[in-house]
Order: C-alpha cells, then structure tokens, then sequence
C-alpha cells in the first residue's frame, strides 16, 4: 500500500457521461517521499472507469498543453486504482516534494492537468527548455523549475537543499508528542534505526537542521540498547529549533537528507531540511 499522498477533496459531477466527465477535479498532498506510484481518489475511479477501462493516462502541467507524459494506470485486487510506470519521472522532473499540493483537472480522453503548488502555498511554474530527456513524456522534451524550492528565505544553501537523497533511507517524518517538547534538559527525538544506519550516525555527534533560510546546530546522544545496536536522538539544540518554530504537540516535521553532507563516518555535520506541517495542516513557510 503506498503512503505516497493522501487524497484531500474531490469535486464530484452530477452524473458520469462523458461531457461530465470533463472538468472533474481533485487535490492531493505528497506526504511521503516515495513516488513510484500514486492512489486516484475512487470516486475518479468511477469517473474514469464508467468511459471504459484505459491502459494509461496522459499527464501535462497547466499552461503546456502541447507537452504530455504516457502514465500507466494499474488496479489493485481492492478496485484502487493508481498511477503506476510514468508517474516517478513526471515526480522527479518537476521537483515533487513533501508537502506540495497538487491540482488534477480531467480533460476527457484520459488527460490529466496538473497544477503544482509549494510549501509556500504558491503554484510553481515550470520551463521547458526543449533539452531531450529519457522519453518519460510524449514529446521528449525536459522540464525544469524556474523557481525556488519553496521552503527557503533567499538563503545561500538553494543548490544544495534541491539536491535530496531520494529511496526510504533518505528522509523520515515524526509527528510531535509531549516527549519531544518537554523540559530543555528533557527534550529530545528519536531518529529511526534505519535511517541512521545509512547515513552512520554511530559514527556522528551532530546534525545540522535547515529550515526557511536558518539553521540549527542539534547535538545526537547515543543510548546503547539490547543487542549492542545505540540508538541515536536528538538532543543538545533540538530544544531550541523548536522553540524558534513555535513547533507544538500535533505537529508533524519532515527531515531529507541532503546529498552534500550524507557520506557515512564522522567528521561532518550530516545536513537536514526541515519541513514542518502544523497540526492545523498548514505549512510553516
């Protein structure tokens, strides 16, 4: 079951002929970092499925509309229906990240309009430079963004905070409890074992958090557990990246690794963005 996005709303027509069928919309959230395939809401389903039973969708972003990727669509043994082959590339050749919200339009003919919008609450807009790409889209041409990533504040780290290790070892997420906002001295959060094996942090006294063009230096502490295996927390300095966040019980912070501080033994501070979704489900920009 994939955990990539979750369905927030959808805008139902009345009935599911074929001109109804255009200008069915829906929105998601990408709430987790893994892209290869993405869940349609049932009641598109229904919407899709009731003209027939298509192989595949074609995906183009609001204002191209001479530029399509080929996305498979797949059913699952539950009637789910996703985007399957298709859908990573399109993902990763317009920066799809943690919190971004996405727009879909249906245009008939399983065409699919997306629009994308940032952390920043703002739609993100994208240039095509006619560079050719792998073949992920119909015409072969490459896309790029010609604006921030949307959580910084004009910072000098831009290059490097777009530049995220991808796969499950390369970012996690925790919602906040009380154990985590606690007395200064008491504060801390735990880093999952597997992502600290991969990015050594046995090895590792601090991590360095970077969020809205700041940063935040937090100390690990390393509490040794049953089978020789420490497990490592944050500690020193968390305390005060919560408290300059005004971060709550509730909230849910998402961490990705950046590349240029991710090589594994000591020495350097391993480098994190931070997003941070607030209990409300707004987005601290």
């Amino acid at each position: 079951e994939s955990g990539a996005v979750v369905t927030a709303g959808c805008s139902l027509p009345r009935r599911f002929d074929q001109g109804e069928m255009e200008g069915f919309e829906f929105f998601q959230i990408i709430l987790d970092n893994s892209s290869s395939r993405l869940r349609l809401p049932d009641k598109f389903t229904r919407v899709l499925l009731d003209g027939g039973k298509p192989q595949e969708v074609k995906l183009r972003e609001a204002g191209h509309r001479r530029r399509f990727w080929d996305v498979k669509v797949v059913l699952d043994a539950d009637g789910h229906m996703y985007l399957g082959r298709g859908w990573e590339q399109f993902a990763r050749a317009h920066g799809l990240r943690l919190g971004y919200f996405l727009v879909f339009s249906y245009d008939g003919d399983a065409v699919l309009t997306v629009k994308v919008f940032d952390v920043s609450m703002c739609r993100r807009h994208y240039q095509h430079d006619g560079d050719t790409s792998s073949g992920s889209s119909s015409d072969g041409d490459s896309g790029s963004s010609n604006t921030s990533d949307g959580g910084g504040g004009g910072n000098n780290w831009s290059l490097a905070e777009m530049d995220v290790e991808d796969g499950p070892t390369g970012q996690f997420s925790a919602m906040l409890r009380k154990c985590n906002l606690g007395m200064k001295q008491e504060q801390y959060l735990n880093v999952p074992v597997d992502f600290q094996l991969a990015h050594g942090y046995a090895e590792r006294s601090k991590v360095e958090l970077r969020m809205r063009g700041k940063s935040w230096l937090v100390h690990l502490k390393h509490n040794p557990k049953t089978g020789g295996r420490s497990r490592a927390s944050f500690r020193y300095g968390w305390h005060q990246f919560c408290v300059d966040n005004a971060l709550g019980v509730g909230d849910t912070c998402f961490f990705r690794a950046l590349r240029q501080g991710s090589a594994a033994g000591g020495g350097e501070d391993h480098l994190l963005k931070v997003e941070v979704r607030k209990r409300d489900g707004s987005f601290l920009v």
